[in-house]
């Protein structure tokens, strides 16, 4: 998928309000930043995040969205042993893991307002 420079600013900001200001409020800042060199897994991997959601058909059901977030993001991260385990995921510490239902819900709703005809179509 190719995303424009704005598309990409509008998702960030949508992922920034619904997801990391929670972890602000809950104090998770310290932990926040997990990934290589400290950086947040919404800013290294949003392109493979928006993918993943955007790719994934829509489902109450967020274990629907599972295997194609542990594809096409969990398999570029640095955190994840070839073998597919990540120490960050399996301690709570990866905020992508954690805020899942977030973070799918500030996708879709971004997705929803760019694209209002596509949103209403059946």
């Amino acid at each position: 998928m190719n995303f424009t420079p704005d598309e990409l600013t509008n998702y960030r900001e949508a992922l920034r309000d619904r997801v990391c200001s929670l972890c602000r409020k809950f104090g998770y800042e310290e932990v926040c930043g997990v990934g290589v060199d400290g950086a947040c897994p919404f800013d290294m991997h949003l392109e493979h995040i928006l993918e993943a959601v955007l790719t994934t058909p829509r489902s109450a059901d967020i274990g629907a969205y599972i295997p194609k977030i542990r594809e096409k993001v969990c398999s570029e991260c640095a955190n994840q042993s070839d073998s597919g385990t990540c120490k960050s995921r399996d301690h709570a510490y990866c905020g992508l893991d954690s805020f899942l239902i977030l973070a799918v819900q500030a996708v879709e709703d971004a997705f929803d307002r760019m694209h209002p005809a596509k949103a209403n179509t059946p």
